[in-house]
């Protein structure tokens, strides 16, 4: 029986928590999820500041213009506000810095000029509204305000609101480390001579990309053949060293399919499936203790898109991610697609900047050169036909 991809997925969760939470520099915190709700404990600005370089006035001093005002020093950023400022009087200000006490406004340099037959003086020919060219304080952020929540990807602009907000480190739930357990007598390592039977080994280096760009840490596993004893040697070597093994082969029920006997060998336990999906089929969950292990099938393409609906989100939600995928994009179809068979078919696609959507080219799970040429993937209905003009939604597989 084909067991629904939902399905699948829900199985899966149901053995997934978010890491421990760790500590995090805001320096190595990117890329990482956060594990808390953070508030701000400043004003942002901490002060009324100017927005422009210019001169401090108070607006009541220039409701009859032309006027000149008496210049009484500068306010650069960094200093401190200074005197009050009094009436008839004015103070050269620069973006940033904060505004004197009594100042409620801040003429532009571009609308003044320096008087030179008054020296000292400042000519202004306009008048201007009270709190014009004014930085509010507290007009970006309140203090006691959110402005991280719970289970989002940390990027350079939470970073850049974390850090002004006078955060140095920030709490983040455990990057996963995953070991990629690749296996098959048949396989060597890229760079090196092929004897008769042996093709080079594609399945690591892809999921090791895929792993980093959801911010997990891969560890790589020596390429073991088709041996059982080597198999769950491997196995227990990446139990020790990760948070989660995904194998690559082994995960179908053929003579040399041992993946399956190495974690029960153990002391794990699989639930094998077949799930109704194409290209990806054969599929299973183990557990080794508390830990997991994800079987994919070997074929590239079968492997890929198996990590994208399902190691992918598991990795997410590792990390505590609110949302854990996969993410989509509207499209439209340029041409007519169909799939007449029993499984829902997962297509590599291409969608260009205007939305629109086409085949990469040849679907079956061998055929590497139209995943490279791919950005996306369509879910095709077992049993449809769709004419050119459908409205689809298009998997993202180039990151979040």
């Amino acid at each position: 029986m084909l067991l629904p991809l939902h399905s699948a997925r829900q199985a899966l969760f149901e053995g997934i928590s978010a890491l421990p939470p760790i500590r995090e520099s805001l320096w190595l915190a990117s890329g990482g999820v956060s594990a808390e709700e953070v508030h701000s404990i400043v004003h942002l600005p901490p002060w009324d500041a100017s927005a422009m370089d210019g001169y401090a006035v108070r607006a009541e001093d220039l409701t009859r213009t032309p006027r000149r005002l008496k210049q009484v020093g500068g306010t650069v950023a960094g200093d401190a506000p200074g005197n009050p400022l009094q009436s008839e009087e004015c103070r050269r200000i620069f973006t940033g810095a904060p505004l004197p006490p009594g100042a409620d406004a801040v003429v532009m340099q571009e609308d003044a000029e320096i008087d030179l037959n008054h020296p000292g003086t400042i000519l202004f020919r306009e008048s201007i509204r009270p709190w014009e060219n004014v930085r509010f304080c507290g007009e970006d952020v309140e203090s006691g305000k959110r402005i991280v929540s719970r289970g989002v990807r940390l990027h350079a602009q939470h970073l850049a609101i974390l850090a002004a907000c006078g955060f140095e480190t920030v709490a983040i739930h455990g990057r996963p480390r995953v070991a990629l357990l690749a296996n098959g007598s048949e396989l060597q390592l890229p760079g090196k001579p092929l004897a008769p039977g042996q093709i080079h080994e594609s399945n690591r280096v892809m999921l090791d990309a895929l792993v980093r760009g959801v911010g997990g840490v891969p560890v790589p596993l020596d390429i073991v053949p088709d041996h059982l004893s080597d198999i769950q040697a491997a196995l227990n070597s990446g139990l020790k060293e990760s948070d989660l093994v995904v194998t690559l082969a082994g995960a179908s029920v053929g003579d040399a399919d041992f993946v399956k006997a190495a974690v029960e060998g153990l002391g794990g336990t699989v639930r094998l499936w077949k799930i109704a999906i194409r290209p990806g089929k054969p599929f299973f969950i183990g557990s080794v203790g508390k830990k997991l292990v994800l079987g994919l099938p070997g074929n590239p393409v079968s492997a890929f898109v198996t990590a994208i609906l399902l190691v992918l989100p598991a990795l997410r939600r590792l990390q505590g991610l609110a949302d854990c995928g996969p993410f989509e994009l509207p499209g439209e179809l340029a041409e007519p697609m169909s799939n007449h068979g029993d499984r829902d078919h997962y297509a590599r696609v291409i969608r260009d900047p205007l939305g629109m959507v086409r085949s990469a080219g040849p679907q079956a799970s061998h055929r590497l050169a139209s995943l490279a040429m791919a950005n996306g993937l369509v879910r095709i209905p077992a049993g449809t036909e769709w004419t050119a003009g459908t409205a689809v939604q298009v998997i993202s597989i180039h990151g979040e």
